[in-house]
């Protein structure tokens, strides 16, 4: 049996949530291991634990002659995706897929990027791999996992590749749901920077249910009270040309349409639904409060084999 590093053992109660310091920066543990960091959600009327693995950014990119004319941007994107020990992308979610196996968690979440480009031998290879596990998934697009060439969130992109996906995503009209007795599960597709009007939709229909919804988001949302990630983001990522951050969602970074205004007004509102919001993107680990009663966590790089379990438990 593998050893794995367990780092960042956290813990807060939905509704009743404390703060505890960011865990970005941790690092990962020794090869051929898989850095996991541990949660805990208490849900007030679920009656038995229930566990959800959450990775992203793994950024697998595997070519071959079906995808001939982008081959050498592959291999170049191989080689910037390989771990802190020189491991390949493709090894190192493979390896996360061990360690799922291993844990046979109720649900595994992809939170976006898992693939680099949508070519095919990288989704024959993401496909296999989650099909090995046995555990149910819910893929939530980043703003690479449908991208081709030259090809970025164009029509093109929409109509040719997206699709290519659908063996191992149920995307529909820029989400995906997934509804249990006591909480909902509930991702939203990255539209550069933005949400669908679809994914609006549905999450006003959440918002009058009531029931409790965990939020998967590829770019992670802006902290109003906390400066802290937007700072880091800056600082890693660079500034746009407005001097705003490039990688998070909010007025101080990739500003909001009306479309994505309305659906985080829903999002962080005083009676939102909303208990918990995992996001990726950013490469690096992080954790913060939303607002007093929702807590964002961001996962660290897949690619360098970060991943977060969380526990939901019973009050």
């Amino acid at each position: 049996m593998k050893r794995y590093a367990v780092l960042g053992k956290l813990f807060w109660a939905a509704f009743a949530l404390a703060l505890v310091p960011v865990f970005g920066g941790l690092e990962a543990g020794k090869d051929k291991e898989v850095t996991v960091y541990e949660e805990e959600l208490v849900i007030p009327g679920v009656d038995e634990e229930f566990v959800l693995i959450f990775l992203a950014d793994t950024h697998v990119s595997l070519c071959d002659v079906r995808d001939q004319d982008v081959m050498e941007k592959a291999r170049s994107r191989y080689e910037s995706f390989r771990d802190h020990r020189g491991q390949g992308a493709d090894e190192s979610f493979q390896e996360l897929m061990d360690y799922v196996k291993e844990e046979e968690p109720d649900l595994l979440i992809l939170g976006g990027d898992i693939v680099d480009s949508a070519l095919w031998a990288s989704i024959d290879f993401v496909s296999a791999a989650l099909k090995d596990t046995g555990v149910p998934v819910i893929y939530a697009m980043g703003n690479h996992d449908f991208e081709h060439g030259k090809e970025y969130f164009s029509e093109q992109a929409y109509q040719t590749y997206l699709p290519r996906l659908q063996d191992i995503s149920e995307t529909c009209g820029g989400f995906q749901q997934k509804e249990y007795e006591d909480f909902v599960i509930f991702s939203v597709d990255d539209k550069c920077n933005q949400v669908s009007e679809e994914a609006l939709k549905a999450m006003e229909q959440l918002s009058l249910q009531k029931k409790p919804v965990i939020l998967v988001t590829h770019v992670p949302i802006e902290p109003a009270a906390d400066t802290c990630l937007l700072e880091e983001t800056k600082r890693v990522w660079g500034l746009s040309s407005d001097g705003h951050s490039r990688v998070l969602l909010g007025q101080n970074s990739c500003v909001p349409n009306e479309t994505t205004a309305k659906f985080l007004e829903l999002v962080l509102a005083k009676d939102s639904p909303v208990v918990l919001v995992l996001a990726g993107h950013l490469h690096f680990g992080h954790r913060d409060m939303l607002t007093e009663d929702i807590v964002q966590i961001v996962a660290g790089a897949g690619y360098q084999k970060c991943l977060v379990k969380i526990k939901i438990r019973p009050q």
